[in-house]
């Protein structure tokens, strides 16, 4: 019976410590941008880890919040509900060519071999979200009638299925959390 004791309090503790409200947190969507009607004007969301834009009814948009990045200019943009686990969005991938990614504990994490991992670099300017190198966004068809949101630098051999699109951030209207 000690030990049930000594647990709850803790136990407590992490249940506030997750569920609490972080007061002032600006939420936003992360919404496409394109000349074609299938992609444009949808949200991103998740599957798995994999960011882009998928059907179901089980789909909700993932919503961010922008923390600040010790890249000049740069911001971090983290994955709400703030949980125990730190999520934030990165791009990892190589040859020029990244995934748009969720990633988990992004400050600790290590790439894994020949992969090139960035979630501390993206720009937002006039609410329209870029990396901060040199290239663009584009989609690409999954297996299952979705897209799949990639950042190209322009030097990656790319097959002709993919489509150019902007990315721009869109106040989620999230009540309390927008409005202070």
């Amino acid at each position: 019976m000690k030990w049930v004791t000594a647990i709850l309090p803790l136990g407590l503790i992490v249940g506030n410590v997750q569920a609490a409200p972080t007061a002032g947190l600006d939420l936003f969507k992360l919404k496409v941008v394109s000349s074609v009607n299938d992609v444009d004007g949808r949200y991103l969301s998740s599957n798995a880890s994999t960011l882009g834009l998928y059907d179901g009814d089980d789909v909700s948009p993932i919503r961010v919040y922008q923390t600040s990045s010790k890249k000049a200019g740069c911001s971090q943009l983290h994955t709400y509900p703030v949980g125990i686990v730190d999520h934030a969005i990165a791009l990892v991938g190589s040859g020029g060519l990244m995934t748009l990614t969720d990633m988990v504990n992004p400050s600790g994490a290590q790439p894994a071999d020949g992969l090139v991992t960035e979630w501390d670099s993206f720009r937002i300017s006039d609410s329209k979200l870029t990396n901060d190198g040199k290239g663009n966004w584009v989609v690409f068809p999954t297996v299952k009638s979705g897209w799949s949101v990639k950042w190209t630098d322009g030097s990656a051999f790319m097959t002709t299925d993919y489509m150019p699109v902007e990315i721009v951030m869109e106040p989620a209207g999230e009540g309390r959390y927008n409005a202070e």
